[in-house]
């Protein structure tokens, strides 16, 4: 079928499950906009990470002009912010964005409680496919590239490839859009580097295809630095199954659940064979971790080899 034709079969479809956290007017935010966002926030807690004491995970309700109702993780400066709150509390709080970085203050409780929903699978990556562990071989999946050509993973056999997962309607700047800037520094920083592989490549692969077309991706990826002819390919797909596949391959969790939208992040290395070297589960590596993997990846080989 016509790519065009089946992306508009599936927008409608995909009305329900999707919702975007990306900004759809101008953002109500208090400041200068340019610099600093300030937005006064509601929602109930659902988990309080032991691991991490400056975190929470907050079920929100929509903030205007900004982000849908999402479940994610908040940054507090101070632990002590969170002292004495439990989940299922709902509170109000402070939601402060500036550059790369956003955190929350003033978090009351407001002695109403409210719906746990973080332990709940997503709607779209109930299991489809296998999870798969370092060493095991990545299905060879299909996607289309900025330019609208098709791509196979396939293609890039030989080298060590690097890939993320990314929406572009996500507006929180530690998460998809820290996806971006990390892939443009690794690239400058393997093209750079006399002993990085002179063939290699990055993937960076949308959850969102029924919004994110390759002239989206292309669009919205141009400010990152972004452009045609690297070796940084952006990847979408008009099938649904593809992207929920390569999610349950990798643990990538994506999708509504009872009206608020939830993800996670992965990036994932695969060695020139095209076997995954290493999961990073998370948005907290580091570009250098990454620059290093794919170099490991280059040299790496199967066993008995």
């Amino acid at each position: 079928m016509n790519p065009s034709i089946l992306r508009s079969l599936l927008v409608g479809l995909a009305v329900g499950m999707l919702a975007s956290c990306g900004p759809e007017s101008a953002p109500e935010a208090e400041g200068d906009a340019a610099e600093a966002r300030l937005f006064h926030v509601r929602g109930v807690i659902q988990e309080l990470p032991e691991v991490n004491p400056n975190r929470v995970i907050i079920d929100h309700e929509e903030i205007p002009g900004y982000m849908k109702a999402m479940i994610m993780p908040f940054r507090v400066k101070d632990a002590a912010e969170l002292k004495g709150l439990t989940p299922g509390q709902v509170v109000t709080f402070d939601f402060h964005v500036r550059g790369s970085e956003s955190w929350i203050e003033k978090v009351t409780a407001t002695g109403e409680t409210g719906e746990i929903k973080k332990d709940e699978t997503a709607d779209t990556t109930k299991p489809v496919a296998p999870l798969l562990a370092e060493g095991d071989l990545l299905t060879d999946y299909e996607f289309f590239d900025e330019t609208g050509a098709t791509v196979k993973l396939s293609d890039f056999r030989g080298m060590p490839v690097a890939l993320t997962f990314v929406f572009s309607r996500c507006p929180v700047p530690e998460y998809c859009p820290a996806m971006m800037r990390n892939f443009k520094t690794v690239l400058d920083t393997l093209k750079a580097d006399p002993e990085a592989p002179k063939a290699f490549r990055l993937l960076t692969i949308s959850f969102d295809s029924w919004n994110d077309t390759p002239e989206v991706m292309k669009s919205w990826a141009s400010a990152y630095g972004h452009e045609v002819g690297q070796p940084w390919s952006l990847l979408t797909s008009d099938s649904c199954c593809t992207i929920n596949e390569i999610g349950a391959n990798v643990g990538l969790k994506f999708g509504e659940v009872k009206g608020s939208y939830q993800h996670n992040l992965r990036t994932v290395v695969l060695d020139p064979e095209g076997r995954i070297q290493r999961i990073f589960t998370d948005e907290t590596w580091k570009t250098e971790e990454l620059v290093a993997e794919i170099k490991a990846a280059a040299v790496a080989v199967s066993p008995g080899t």
